[in-house]
């Protein structure tokens, strides 16, 4: 492609994401579905992108997108929030989870044919939530601030569960061994690890931040320190979750204001500046920067995705769109088990039971498996990708008709549904 072309596609595309936001705002109708139908038509119409053209760059784009997502996220979380919501998100993970695997377990072997060791990774591979969707659409919804946490939480705890299961599965898938007790640790290591990093590494970074106003101001730098942070706690020489500690370090960034504070008050230095104190070390111009980046790659993120779409396999597609059905039926129990000794307003259970989207960490752990030589994994790749494509799709209709109709209380209407019969 000339880079003419290349230049009018560029442009159109950063149009469309602006567009699609607007109409967002005023009908719902997430922009994510106009995304996604760009990358269908300038591969499958125009024929102008083909998946093989973009590369590796588009695995590390998309890893990128994911990473600074996430810390885009957590700056808009305070400690309040964040206290009050991670017990119901840490659970709201787990029960989806494990529910998830086992619909889509018992659906991959009667529907795709899988046998139970592929059908169960399967099932791993897609059983998270997509910090690269939830994250952009909740900043949008009319929801509860709580209520948004629990989302913005679940989908990087469910990350974690998702890569550690998986790989443990692949390595069973190869090895034949099974070592249960090493699940447990590896997820208790790589969730307190990489939270004592970021933490460390967040405050570090704060710190600096509070005592030069050049460096503040300087925010590419803070995402040079932030990729790195990233590569480091992903690297073999911690083997932790990258995404949760780029959690935790934006977390500390976003709450800088109360930790100076507290910082001056327990080391009694009054005499710090008391502009440093009065001040959040990101501050608003650097929120609107972060912002803008976070627009770019989700834009970017979601025409790749429809680009990557293959409708050569269409009984593939049409299976993993039943399998995918499967999984939103079973997440209103996860939400009444998470949550029954709280009540929840209708909107804000409805957006807790249909923003459930697959992304990002299901199609590397689909790529890797068939890199790592796994036994059969090369069927599982369209099976991932159709899953993530319908499941975005599905989570778009499902929040239009929800905003736009009063489509309110799905879990109820599920539940009522269930008595009856």
């Amino acid at each position: 492609m000339d880079i003419i072309r290349i230049f009018i596609v560029l442009a159109g595309i950063i149009l469309l994401g602006y567009i699609g936001e607007i109409i967002f705002k005023k009908t719902k109708i997430p922009d994510v579905i106009f995304l996604i139908f760009a990358g269908i038509i300038l591969n499958q119409v125009l024929g102008w992108i083909k998946p093989e053209d973009l590369g590796s760059g588009a695995l590390v784009f998309s890893t990128f997108a994911l990473v600074f997502l996430l810390f885009q996220g957590a700056t808009n979380l305070d400690f309040k929030t964040l206290f009050a919501t991670i017990r119901g998100a840490t659970g709201l993970a787990i029960i989806s989870f494990i529910l998830t695997i086992i619909i889509v377990t018992i659906l991959g072997m009667g529907i795709l044919g899988l046998n139970f060791g592929l059908a169960l990774l399967l099932g791993m591979t897609v059983g998270g939530v997509s910090s690269t969707v939830v994250i952009p659409l909740v900043q949008n919804l009319d929801m509860g601030r709580n209520n948004k946490s629990v989302l913005t939480l679940e989908s990087a705890v469910s990350d974690v569960f998702c890569i550690i299961g998986a790989v443990t599965i692949m390595t069973v898938l190869s090895t034949g061994t099974v070592q249960t007790a090493g699940i447990v640790q590896n997820i208790v290591a790589s969730f307190s690890v990489a939270i004592v990093i970021g933490l460390l590494a967040g405050l570090l970074w704060m710190v600096l931040l509070a005592r030069s106003k050049d460096l503040a101001s300087s925010q590419m730098v803070t995402v040079a320190v932030l990729i790195a942070l990233y590569a480091f706690i992903e690297s073999n020489f911690i083997g932790a979750s990258g995404a949760i500690g780029v959690l935790a370090f934006g977390l500390i960034l976003g709450n800088s204001k109360p930790l100076l504070e507290l910082v001056r008050l327990s080391n009694k230095q009054e005499h710090i500046e008391e502009t440093i104190v009065n001040r959040n070390v990101i501050s608003g111009s650097s929120k609107n920067f972060y912002k803008e980046i976070s627009f770019f790659v989700k834009v970017f993120f979601f025409v790749y995705l429809g680009i990557l779409i293959d409708f050569s396999q269409g009984w593939i597609f049409l299976g993993s769109a039943v399998i995918t059905l499967g999984v939103y039926l079973v997440r209103p129990l996860a939400v009444k088990l998470s949550f029954r000794k709280h009540s929840l307003n209708s909107r804000d259970q409805t957006m807790l039971e249909v923003l459930i989207p697959k992304g990002l960490a299901a199609a590397v752990i689909a790529q890797s498996a068939i890199q790592k030589g796994v036994p059969g994994a090369e069927q599982l790749a369209t099976p991932v990708l159709s899953i993530i494509i319908v499941s975005i799709a599905f989570t778009s209709l499902l929040v239009f008709l929800s905003s736009k109709f009063g489509f309110a209380g799905f879990g109820k209407m599920y539940f009522n549904l269930k008595k009856k019969f």
